[in-house]
């Protein structure tokens, strides 16, 4: 489900949802169960960090376990940075290189 860029964010670009829809493709990010996957955005659309909107980016493809299993117990199933470059080095082409650096100095 597409939701509409409410006054304090914009929707994603073009680039963004090409990733998405990548993501929705692609096996679970924490267990491997193969897609389509759930689209989870780590910490929200609207995610901003140095200043840089990475919500758009910061997102990782989970099956519906691993997603009812976060949902449920509120917890991080780990570190979703790590994962998240794990994740996008298969993916071409790269984000840019604010966004990249802005998740990766993140760290969490």
């Amino acid at each position: 489900m597409q939701r509409k860029a409410t006054k304090n964010t914009r929707g994603p670009n073009a680039d963004e949802k090409r990733f998405q829809g990548w993501c929705k493709d692609h096996n679970c990010a924490w267990c491997g169960n193969p897609g389509p996957s759930i689209v989870d955005h780590c910490r929200g659309a609207t995610f901003k960090h140095n200043k840089t909107l990475i919500g758009h980016w910061f997102c990782l493809p989970q099956c519906v376990t691993c997603d009812t299993f976060k949902t449920i117990h509120g917890k991080r199933l780990g570190n979703e940075a790590e994962k998240w470059e794990e994740v996008i080095c298969e993916y071409e082409p790269l984000p840019p290189n604010d966004v990249f650096q802005a998740i990766m100095s993140w760290g969490k």
